[in-house]
């Protein structure tokens, strides 16, 4: 799958994981499985036929460790970036502390 993500040119995938994209709908946030996709331009997510995220490093303004779950935010997997268009996003990943130290020295 990888092949088919269409990557930029000079850009390389550095690090692939299985991980999960909570999305909040009305008052409870609905959870999405797939695989994210670092590179070293930006953040990918492919999950089922509708779920797709694009996370370019250069529109991220931070992030940082959070919980995520459906209703109460609980789990402790969560790493929630914000976008400066003031967008956020909950990443679920394991290991969310490598990850997120990835995505912090892209910023």
């Amino acid at each position: 799958m990888a092949d088919a993500l269409d990557l930029h040119e000079g850009e390389q995938i550095e690090k692939e994981l299985k991980g999960d994209y909570w999305e909040k709908t009305l008052c409870f946030y609905s959870q999405k499985s797939g695989k994210y996709w670092f590179t070293n331009e930006r953040i990918i997510f492919r999950g089922g036929f509708v779920a797709a995220l694009d996370l370019p490093y250069s529109e991220m303004e931070s992030a940082g460790l959070c919980k995520v779950g459906p209703l109460l935010q609980f789990l402790p997997t969560g790493i929630k970036v914000s976008m400066k268009d003031g967008k956020t996003y909950k990443l679920s990943v394991l290991k969310r502390k490598e990850v997120l130290e990835l995505i912090q020295s892209k910023l």
